[in-house]
């Protein structure tokens, strides 16, 4: 029924700040930068008077993966608080990325001021075997996580 998975979408409070954090810190690639109103603008998102900024995004190394959609809602402006979702909640949690060198990463993002859950922790999956990951929030709250394969 369903075909590949089109992209993964954050709203952002404030865009210029979230492609700072994505592709500045992050190091994401940006693929495309749009911005859309009108009538099946407000149908779509049950919003009136809607206009939305969305900006893609890439890492280099998942050319062919699905990109990751930044949503800001310029018109009405969003909640800018940070809402530190819970993982404990239904819907979704996090985004992942691999990484090559997850200590590597912590420290240098770290050093750049990215407020992480703690230092990166190592797991033994079932099946899968050892995996170093660990958590980290977007200026919005939004939840992100690093992961390595041993």
């Amino acid at each position: 029924m369903l075909g590949a998975m089109a992209h993964t979408g954050i709203t952002v409070s404030d865009m210029e700040r979230a492609l700072h954090f994505y592709r500045d810190l992050l190091g994401l690639k940006m693929l495309g930068d749009i911005t859309i109103a009108g009538e099946e603008v407000d149908t779509i998102t049950r919003v009136k008077k809607a206009k939305l900024r969305a900006v893609y995004l890439r890492s280099e190394e998942d050319a062919k993966g699905p990109p990751l959609e930044l949503l800001q809602f310029v018109e009405p402006r969003g909640d800018s608080g940070k809402p530190y979702a819970r993982l404990t909640n239904p819907g979704i949690t996090e985004v992942a990325f691999w990484v090559k060198d997850i200590e590597k990463t912590y420290a240098e993002l770290r050093a750049r001021g990215v407020e992480f859950y703690s230092a990166p922790q190592l797991f033994e999956l079932e099946g899968h075997g050892k995996v170093k990951a660990v958590y980290f929030w977007d200026p919005d709250g939004t939840t992100l996580e690093l992961l390595q394969n041993l």
